[in-house]
Formats: structure tokens, sequence, C-alpha cells
């Protein structure tokens, strides 16, 4: 397994955002200018409304469970951790070579060096005995759970990404009514125009800036672990049908890419 930082979501966070106030930074005339989006008259009341109303909305929306999940989410999206799918193969082919030499206990002997979980509890249930369907029925629940605890983070953002431009709106309608109710008084049309519009800056920077781009990447980090997932699901079914090492390898070098597949080729050959 490779672990590590993702420097690609840090960086393109910290980017997005510096890309768009330096853009503004460039047409301000003093710091002021630039000032007014973080401190003035109506940009704390947009951030009440749009982050405020945002993050309300999403917990609304959602379990305190899945809320207090979304920590651990924002982890898996600053970190890399990714099997080794070649190694993953290699693997297998040992196993169903020592499996049809030494049978089952062949499988007992090799489960604490096995790294990933869902393969040791495959392994587990092919070692314990049971036949293909119950092994392939564990498989599948397992798979299943994986798929709903992956996919909630997902949810999350896709929503808060929703809702942040939603809020924003309400910001703008509520300053503008502010707006309108001052005429009279120029000293408050000032802050009711600052709420409209910084209020909609905000709702659209958070929802295509930040919330859309984090679901983004944890639906392909979700696609990338789903390819290991299946390869480990059909290895683990190959050795409990009790296929030959060349059908498993076969079998298993279509969940990798042509460049991994050619590895795979080269050491079987060694």
């Amino acid at each position: 397994m490779r672990s590590g930082p993702d420097m690609t979501s840090l960086i393109g966070i910290i980017a997005t955002v510096g890309a768009v106030f330096l853009g503004i930074s460039i047409e301000a005339h003093s710091i002021s200018d630039l000032l007014v989006f973080f401190w003035g008259k109506g940009v704390w009341a947009a951030w009440f409304v749009v982050i405020g109303g945002t993050i309300m909305a999403t917990f609304t929306a959602f379990t305190w469970g899945q809320i207090s999940a979304v920590l651990k989410i924002m982890r898996s999206f600053f970190t890399t951790k990714k099997y080794n799918n070649v190694e993953i193969i290699e693997k297998f082919v040992e196993y169903g070579r020592r499996l049809r030499r030494e049978g089952v206990k062949a499988i007992e002997q090799v489960l604490d060096e096995v790294e990933h979980p869902y393969m040791r509890r495959g392994l587990r249930a092919i070692a314990d005995g049971l036949d293909t369907e119950a092994v392939e029925r564990i498989l599948d629940a397992e798979l299943d759970v994986l798929q709903e605890r992956h996919t909630i983070g997902q949810k999350i953002f896709d929503f808060a990404a929703m809702c942040a431009p939603s809020f924003g709106l309400i910001g703008a309608v509520s300053g503008l009514i502010r707006t309108l109710i001052n005429l009279e008084d120029p000293s408050k049309v000032g802050p009711g125009v600052a709420l409209a519009f910084v209020s909609t800056f905000y709702g659209i920077l958070l929802a295509y800036g930040i919330f859309t781009p984090i679901k983004g990447k944890l639906e392909m980090k979700h696609s990338e672990e789903m390819i290991t997932l299946m390869l480990i699901r059909e290895g683990v079914l190959a050795l409990s049908k009790g296929d030959p090492h060349i059908v498993i390898e076969e079998k298993l070098k279509g969940y990798v890419t042509g460049k991994e597949r050619e590895v795979v080729e080269q050491r079987g050959a060694a």
C-alpha cells in the first residue's frame, strides 16, 4: 500500500481561492477595496446567511453520525492511500499455486500477512471452509457497506454545493429588500447592497470553488478503490472455486491498466 499527502487537493483548494482574490486585487485601487470582501458592513451578515445557513441545512439533512464522519472523510481527501493492484494479482496467483499444493491450510498461513482488510475477510471465509456461494454473499455484503460508507462524503458535499448558492440568493434578496426599504437613508443603502452581492459571491465560491471539487475528488478516489475491491472479489472467488493460478491471473488482468498488465505478464514470464 502506498500512502502520503495528496498535494493536488491542498494546492488545488488554495490556488482556486487565491486565483479568485488575486483577480479581485488586480482591479482594487487600495487594500480597503479588497478587505470589503472580508470585513465591513453587510459582510458578516453575508457570512452568517451563506456559511451558517449551508452548515445548518446540512446538519438537518444528515444524521450526527454521518456529519461526524466528515473529519475522517476530509482526511482521505488530503491524503493518498492506494493499494498496488499488480502486487495483489501476484499474491492471488501465489495463493492459487499454494492452495492446489497444500490445500486450505496454505490460506490460513498467509492471513496475517494480508494487508487489505477486504481481502483478509474473503480469505478468512475460504480458510473457514465456506463454499463459494457463502463466500460470495459475505464479499457482496461487505462491498455494499463499503460503497455506502464511501459515498456518504460525496452526498454531504454535493448537498452543501447545492445549498450554498441558494443561501447566497437568500442573502442577495434580503440585502435588496433592506436597500429598498432604506432608500431615503443613504447611510443604510451601502450595507444592504454589500449583503446582496457578497452573499452571492460567497455562495458561488463555496459551491464551485470548494464543495464541488471536494466531491469530485472523493468520487475519483472511490472509483479507484472500487476497482481494487472488485479485483479482490474476483480473486477470492477464483480461489474459492479452485481455479488454476494461470486462470486466476487471466481473470484479474482485466482489472488493471495496460501498463500494469504488461508488468504482470513480465513478472509472470520471469
